[in-house]
């Protein structure tokens, strides 16, 4: 019998912030970026958009490595705009979800970001609600590039546990992406896939009685 639930990690984009990688995909493809889907998509991507995720390196280096690895001359410009693109907003909804949860539950996030994205879901929230960043509904925000590990690396999870001093086993892990589940169950943690195709966080949340 797994250990009563203290701690909820959620994974961003999918779980609470509607993203759409298709709209990205087509936004490089009419730069002239031919199959942008093998160089980043939700199932795997390129070492460079690893790197990216992981901080080591930034939006001048990426735009120099994708004009050479396209073939193509990109600016910085059309690189931010094509990979924001994809980003839309928290529905209202899931806000409250977090306050509820919250609660009951320390309540943490832990995204694959980059700083083109993480400075894209600030200016959404901005725009949308006025809200400068997510920081006031999690206890902390743990980002990829922030911390040098990205998932489905165990020993992100690992860094979050040791940080916060928690028990593995008794945090809950979110996500949208199987491999990234796969990651929080080698480091431990329970954790649950979110099939998008078949249900949305609100109806994930019920079903598993949190």
């Amino acid at each position: 019998m797994q250990p009563a639930i203290k701690n909820i990690i959620f994974d961003l984009g999918g779980v609470l912030f509607d993203i759409n990688y298709h709209l990205t995909a087509e936004a490089f493809e009419k730069l002239g970026v031919k199959d942008f889907k093998n160089i980043f998509a939700k199932k795997g991507q390129a070492d460079v958009i690893d790197r990216l995720e992981e901080g080591k390196i930034g939006i001048d280096e990426l735009t120099k490595e994708l004009s050479v690895l396209c073939g193509i001359n990109l600016s910085k410009q059309q690189v931010i705009e094509a990979w924001n693109v994809m980003l839309f907003n928290i529905p209202t909804p899931r806000f409250e979800l977090l306050k509820e949860l919250r609660k009951k539950y320390r309540v943490f996030l832990y995204s694959n970001i980059n700083e083109i994205h993480e400075i894209g879901v600030h200016q959404r929230l901005q725009e949308k609600y006025g809200i400068a960043n997510l920081e006031n509904h999690f206890e902390k925000v743990y980002y990829s590039h922030l911390i040098g590990i990205r998932k489905p690396n165990k020993e992100g999870f690992l860094y979050i546990i040791d940080d916060q001093q928690i028990n593995a086993n008794e945090t809950l892990f979110i996500d949208d992406s199987p491999q990234h589940v796969e990651g929080a169950l080698k480091a431990g943690l329970q954790a649950v896939w979110l099939d998008l195709e078949k249900q949305d966080i609100h109806e994930l949340v019920e079903e598993l009685g949190l």
